[in-house]
């Protein structure tokens, strides 16, 4: 009875918002966030009221909190699972269609006519958003979505962006051996990447179709706009197509990578959307809607979640 009396009269609230915003604090280590990165997040984060969802904190703690945990370690750990793919697809040169030649000769193919106002400023600014745009966007919206305190949204975006990206685009880069831009075209790598030796030179620059920095940046553009916060959708919408547009001005992907990104995100964001709406109706145990769904005044979608 003392130890019940004990668990009762502990604050559970208080103490999952200090393990989430301690969580958030440990993506940003992993993820070498700049205090850029940081000012970003917590713009996005001013509107979050709007789109929050009215269920109990300590019911969504249960759950979001270990989702976002899972979230984490597969974000830790899935950079050198990447690069071990990628060291198996250069090693087996499984690449029955080599496109180099065939994307330099299209006209305005090469992106070059971004660079028309280019200048140191905006040369640094375009690799800061470039290197990090990979996954901050993806975070960004992430970490948002769980302070609206949907699993929904969470699972929206985890799964449009590298959960579904990832093996789906796989097979492009298995098929198609595209190099980048300034490589082929033999010009400085505006991203001043210093490689070991040779090899690690030819793995970094091989998988240019489609442009997944387009496609996962351009899937969380779509999401950002079902949205209601104008502060973040602008945020996002801004934030996004800059990155789009880092891959051309820095002379890394082609143009037809940038629009076959495009079409593969908003493919992934469909396929999201079924799955999450065929499990969220035919997997999800009745007893988690129920308890998940006990209090929330809000639209059925996001009780059946």
């Amino acid at each position: 009875m003392k130890l019940n009396e004990l668990v009762k009269s502990q604050d559970w609230t208080m103490f999952g918002i200090i393990a989430s915003i301690y969580l958030v604090w440990r993506i940003g280590v992993v993820g070498n966030w700049s205090k850029e990165c940081w000012i970003l997040l917590l713009v996005c984060l001013l509107g979050v009221r709007k789109d929050q969802i009215d269920v109990d904190w300590k019911r969504f703690f249960l759950f979001g909190i270990p989702l976002l945990g899972i979230f984490y370690y597969f974000y830790g750990s899935g950079n050198g699972f990447w690069w071990k793919i990628a060291n198996w697809m250069f090693e087996n040169n499984r690449h029955p269609w080599h496109w180099d030649e065939y994307m330099n000769a299209i006209p305005l193919n090469t992106g070059g006519w971004a660079r028309w106002i280019a200048t140191p400023s905006l040369d640094k600014a375009m690799v800061w958003i470039y290197n990090y745009g990979f996954v901050l966007s993806l975070w960004i919206c992430i970490v948002r979505s769980f302070w609206t305190r949907s699993i929904k949204k969470m699972l929206s975006y985890a799964l449009s962006g590298h959960m579904l990206q990832f093996p789906l685009i796989l097979p492009f880069y298995n098929l198609i051996l595209l190099h980048e831009v300034w490589y082929v075209n033999k010009q400085p790598d505006l991203l001043n990447r210093v490689f070991a030796d040779q090899n690690s030179l030819l793995v970094a620059v091989m998988n240019c179709f489609p442009s997944m920095h387009t496609s996962i940046s351009f899937a969380m553009l779509l999401l950002a706009l079902r949205e209601k916060d104008r502060i973040f959708k602008t945020m996002m919408v801004t934030y996004c197509a800059a990155i789009i547009f880092s891959t051309l001005y820095l002379q890394i992907h082609w143009l037809i990578d940038v629009f076959a990104g495009m079409l593969f995100a908003y493919g992934t964001v469909k396929l999201s959307d079924f799955l999450i709406r065929l499990g969220s109706t035919r997997v999800l145990p009745a007893r988690f809607k129920k308890y998940y769904g006990n209090g929330l005044q809000t639209s059925s979608n996001e009780v059946s979640i």
